[in-house]
């Protein structure tokens, strides 16, 4: 893969043909790849751990589902659990195979067969693509050959192989971690010499007991944040109205018995006779009689003055 890419420049008019489209492809999917290798780095991101069959089995071992970044930025994706026989060397696979028998080998390090010895063996995965949905292609001309066919798709998919040991260099002695903005200067990295992706380190018998299986020896596993997450602490936000409203203040219940009439004035009694003699105008043309101030009490009668009820005649001395 070259750090130069290019891209198509589509105008009107244009004869577009085949490798003009591919290579509009290609320019994305090499982007991502690029993408991968220098800020996500490679390996497995998660899963992909072998173990053993259930029941146990000679020779056979379980894959589960992972996702791994291959060395060259692809991605590889281990959608279910595969049954690997050891003894097929390969197995090639576009989405996954059952838990059950596992088809021969399709040759990888020498085509398939049992391992040279018994001892200690590595699982490896790399990235593989595939053709697929073949189309009939009609030949123009006269010519004899119209049932030709070609594949109009490509499906992604991987390998897994046994490979001897020992494990790889670019397996072993991982980077001590830094913190972030902390690191000097480094240089990108070198592009990758070898597709593999080292899963597991197992040791089968002669009579294919697996004795041992070492998931972490010589598994190189890149760093994920998909699993790391965290909260805010901003604080809540309040509507500027709602600061701004003022309580309403409560109204006062009436007195018993109506609406309390409003304040008025107080009437003063009109001087007179010394002793209560004289006249004032009253309430209800009431002459002599105390004054009675609206909505007051009664003014009581001074010594030797006029009854209540309006009497005018004099008191005895």
């Amino acid at each position: 893969m070259s750090l130069t890419l290019e891209r198509p420049r589509f105008f009107p008019r244009q004869l577009v043909t085949p490798d003009d489209l591919t290579l509009a492809q290609d320019y994305v999917r090499d982007k991502l790849r690029r993408h991968n290798r220098y800020l996500h780095g490679w390996g497995v991101v998660c899963g992909a751990m072998v173990d053993f069959p259930k029941p146990v089995k000679p020779w056979k071992v379980v894959i589960h589902p992972g996702y791994i970044l291959g060395p060259c930025g692809d991605e590889i994706v281990l959608e279910k659990d595969i049954c690997f026989d050891i003894r097929n060397r390969c197995l090639t696979a576009a989405t996954g195979d059952p838990c059950e028998e596992i088809a021969p080998a399709n040759g990888c390090n020498g085509g398939g067969g049992r391992p040279v010895k018994d001892g200690t063996w590595l699982i490896a995965v790399r990235y593989k693509e595939f053709p697929s949905s073949p189309v009939r292609v009609y030949q123009g001309g006269c010519g004899c050959d119209d049932a030709r066919c070609e594949y109009s798709r490509w499906r992604d998919g991987y390998e897994i192989c046994v490979l001897p040991p020992p494990c790889p260099d670019s397996h072993m002695n991982p980077p001590e971690v830094a913190l972030p903005g902390a690191a000097a200067l480094r240089f990108c990295p070198d592009p990758p010499a070898d597709p593999w992706v080292i899963l597991a380190r197992v040791v089968v018998t002669a009579q294919g007991a697996l004795t041992e299986i070492d998931n972490c020896s010589c598994r190189r596993v890149v760093f994920s944040s998909a699993g790391w997450w965290t909260r805010c602490n901003s604080p809540v936000l309040t509507s500027p109205d709602a600061t701004a409203t003022k309580p309403t203040p409560t109204p006062t219940s009436p007195r018993p018995g109506g609406t309390a009439p409003p304040p008025g004035p107080a009437t003063e009694p009109a001087p007179g006779r010394a002793g209560g003699g004289g006249t004032a105008p009253g309430a209800g043309g009431v002459t002599g009689g105390p004054a009675t101030p609206v909505g007051g009490t009664p003014t009581p009668a001074a010594p030797g003055g006029p009854t209540a009820g309006g009497s005018t005649e004099p008191h005895d001395h």
